[in-house]
């Protein structure tokens, strides 16, 4: 049995084929179009998920959608007519696209890829909770599920056993975390939907002096989690602005900060306060949570799970003792769990597939990265897999930044060691190498750790496995200032040599030379850019930033 699931039409617009029940490729428009957070339909991840499976369209038993559009475009008709006339403009642009192309996803699907069969709609944050349980290692957990908003729900929360969900409550648009943490994005002068994570990075900078401002003035907390926002502060729900900048600069005294302007020590207090409120109500969440189920596993997903921050003090510090975060946790994911909706709950399968990986994408042959290199006319060499690991290991200790391509690209916003940049993390001042030289960003952006999974207690205060980047937890170690945050935490991925032998080999390897089984791992882009996808893409990554080499499967160039 295929089944073929989809997001689109608000951000990270995604395709995910399941085989039988088991992924066989996912992707995100993204890595196809170059835009980042592309939201238009995935007509390139859907040919590249048949093509990796052999299959045409026409072999595709049921798709499923991530959400209800009419449930959605009702609530969007609802909240223009409740503030009419504001908001009138915003109306008029947002209407054509409802017209057109939201409500008419079967004659989409049909008219660019001839799909002819049953389309099947999940609510958002059902698919969000299905993208999570239905992969994770669990046959019964606690689910929840926070994010900006879907139809009408801003989170959910509830159970499932076996085959079947159940969500047993939910918070409502307007009041919602995820468009709060959006506002605030946007007060510090970055992109809704875009940086929410770059305020994350912002936090440790700042002290939460605002914290009991936000409680008071912006949101209305209560014992179970839940919030109320209040609207005056709030634009959002007219279509344009996130938030009204009159009262934001009296709350805060200081005005929106302009895009890349210098950060004033206000803006890092505001970020560190929006912080520390979200990690509030995630904890204050998950109490309730688990006082309505007593089940000791979680599963978390929607676009708030992303907060490696908030998740590592949830387990911590929080009444669970084993949780699963959804790695694609945002709407990329929902493509994910609309697949697995349909195939447990619609057509009754209860056979469970635990996710492997998230090696989910495209990979190229040497045939094809040769002609790639040679198409730009660089010089390159082919190396043995021990001569390759054991020379990119010499280049990391000498302080090198190396690209690293290999195998099948990873699905979700996170690059775990198929598409990266690695580099030295004993060297202090990589970090600045790093954002100034190669990705072109702010100063203020942590990087990230892989570590092998036995050694990563030895290194970060840490005694589970967390092999998609989704904890920040303390760092242990002097020894890797590279990856260790102002406040002394890291987001680490731990490595297991079954998961990517390849690039665990050249951990070894690079222990070997200096004693340190870690290596700095971020993303192989430049600011703006998606994650590289093709051959193609890395060697313009390679070229036009400050990467002194290159590693495409088994060739190496370098500057």
């Amino acid at each position: 049995m295929y089944i073929l699931g989809l997001s689109c039409f608000y951000h990270d617009s995604a395709a995910c084929l399941l085989k039988d029940g088991s992924i066989v490729a996912a992707c995100q428009e993204e890595r196809f179009s170059g835009i980042k957070h592309d939201w238009r339909f995935p007509v390139e991840s859907i040919r590249y998920c048949l093509q990796e499976e052999g299959i045409s369209i026409d072999d595709i038993d049921l798709a499923g959608f991530y959400e209800k559009p009419i449930l959605k475009f009702e609530r969007v008709l609802e909240t223009f007519l409740a503030v009419a006339p504001r908001g009138y403009l915003a109306f008029l642009d947002i209407i054509p696209s409802w017209l057109k192309q939201k409500l008419w996803i079967p004659h989409i699907l049909n008219k660019n890829l001839g799909y002819k069969r049953k389309l099947l709609y999940c609510e958002h944050h059902m698919a969000h909770a299905a993208s999570s349980y239905f992969v994770s290692p669990f046959d019964e957990a606690a689910i929840l599920t926070v994010d900006g908003v879907g139809e009408w729900a801003t989170a959910s929360c509830g159970y499932a056993k076996g085959n079947k969900i159940t969500l047993t409550h939910e918070m409502r648009f307007p009041n919602s975390l995820g468009l709060l943490y959006s506002a605030i994005t946007s007060f510090l002068g970055f992109k809704v939907n875009n940086d929410e994570y770059k305020v994350m990075g912002m936090a440790p900078y700042g002290q939460p002096e605002f914290y009991d401002l936000f409680l008071k003035e912006l949101v209305n907390l209560k014992p179970d989690g839940s919030l109320g926002l209040n609207l005056k502060y709030f634009l959002f729900q007219y279509g344009r602005k996130m938030f009204n900048t009159k009262r934001f600069k009296e709350l805060f005294g200081v005005p929106p900060r302009i895009s890349e302007s210098k950060i004033s020590q206000k803006y890092f207090n505001i970020a560190a306060s929006l912080q520390k409120v979200t990690e509030t109500v995630i904890l204050k969440m998950a109490e309730y949570l688990y006082n309505e189920t007593r089940i000791r596993n979680l599963c978390l997903a929607g676009g708030v799970a992303l907060n490696s921050v908030a998740n590592g003090r949830l387990l911590k510090e929080g009444p669970f003792n084993n949780i699963f975060i959804q790695p694609a946790a945002g709407d990329a994911g929902g493509a994910v769990g609309a697949a697995y909706a349909v195939y447990h709950q619609y057509s009754g399968r209860a056979d469970r597939h635990p996710l492997k990986n998230l090696y989910l994408g495209p990979s190229y042959s040497m045939d094809n990265i040769r002609a790639a290199i040679e198409k730009e006319k660089l010089q390159h060499k082919e190396l043995s897999d021990m001569d390759l690991m054991q020379t990119v290991a010499g280049l990391l200790d000498d302080g090198k930044v190396i690209g690293w391509f290999q195998g099948r690209m990873e699905f979700g916003p996170r690059a775990l060691g198929n598409r990266s940049i690695l580099a030295d993390p004993r060297n202090a001042g990589m970090k600045d190498i790093l954002n100034n030289k190669v990705k072109f960003r702010e100063s203020f952006r942590p990087f990230a750790p892989v570590v092998t999974e036995k050694n990563a207690s030895q290194y970060f205060e840490i005694d589970q496995p967390s092999p998609y980047m989704l904890l920040t937890v303390p760092v242990k170690s002097d020894r890797i200032p590279a990856v260790t945050h102002v406040d002394r935490s890291a987001r680490v991925q731990t490595l297991e040599k079954d998961t990517n032998p390849r690039l665990y080999a050249l951990i070894r390897e690079f222990e070997k030379l200096t004693g340190v089984p870690v290596l700095l791992n971020t993303s192989l882009n430049i600011k703006g850019e998606p994650i590289a996808m093709t051959p193609s893409d890395a060697l313009n990554c390679f070229q036009n930033s400050g990467m002194d080499g290159l590693v495409l499967e088994n060739f190496l160039l370098l500057k």
